[in-house]
């Protein structure tokens, strides 16, 4: 295996298969809340098996290791996690996006991004610090005078900010009026904040596997992830983007 200054030195690896969940996404998964009863819990709670399972699933999530998102923060890929695609992947080998559920900028209440990526062509960026949102921008800034779908309602961004850690969590709400001022108006039901249900497991399957760094999908009406991009875009992926975002808006057409 390769030391962690090798990790840091190699180039990333080309996204070269489909990432993503087996089955399409349902409202209401990924919310964080425990929808069982009392009862149920309690049967669980006494169910050695089911015990066993979870403290295994705890234990897995205990150890990953927290330098891993420190693997890739190289001066020269700054985290990194692949190269792009050149080409969307084939919709019926794509997999899924994940229902994730947050609040957005215009309400407080908690919502499925489902509804708003079903039967949309969507521009995903995931983020979880202001130092992985400018990487995402490297991707999609100036991308609507480039494609002029997503100005026209033929397309859409869609960004989810994802803060797991209470205290963060609560100073992003304090700046939520910022924000909502930085933001165009129209983008406001398009921007989440999320706080529970990103599982080590959603993650994995996401693609997620450097916390500090910014991504960008393509994801189609159907909720399958047709390409995906990470960390600071190079002049090939960005063309990628353009590319597929383009070709998914006649797609859809």
């Amino acid at each position: 295996p390769k030391s962690e200054k090798e990790l840091r030195q190699s180039k990333p690896p080309q996204l070269i298969r489909p990432i993503g969940l087996q089955s399409p996404p349902q409202p209401g998964e990924n919310s964080g809340v425990d929808p069982r009863t009392l009862k149920q819990r309690r049967d669980d709670f006494v169910n050695y098996d089911k015990h066993l399972e979870k403290r295994k699933r705890l234990t897995n999530e205990m150890t990953i290791p927290y330098f891993r998102d420190f693997s890739r923060m190289s001066k020269q890929f700054k985290g990194k996690s692949w190269i792009a695609p050149p080409l969307l992947f084939k919709a019926e080998k794509s997999l899924f996006f994940p229902n994730l559920v947050g609040r957005t900028l215009n309400t407080p209440e908690r919502l499925d991004t489902t509804h708003t990526l079903f039967g949309n062509v969507s521009v995903v960026a995931v983020f979880s610090s202001a130092w992985a949102e400018k990487q995402v921008a490297t991707f999609l800034d100036g991308l609507e005078e480039e494609v002029p779908a997503l100005t026209e309602g033929h397309a859409q961004r869609v960004d989810i900010n994802i803060e797991q850690n209470w205290l963060k969590a609560a100073i992003i709400k304090m700046f939520i009026p910022r924000l909502q001022a930085r933001l165009p108006f129209e983008r406001h039901d398009q921007y989440f904040i999320v706080q529970k249900g990103v599982t080590e497991s959603v993650k994995h399957d996401m693609g997620l596997w450097n916390g500090r760094v910014g991504y960008v999908y393509l994801v189609d009406w159907n909720c399958r992830i047709r390409w995906a991009g990470s960390g600071n875009a190079d002049p090939e992926e960005r063309a990628a983007l353009v590319r597929g975002l383009k070709k998914l808006v006649e797609d859809c057409k």
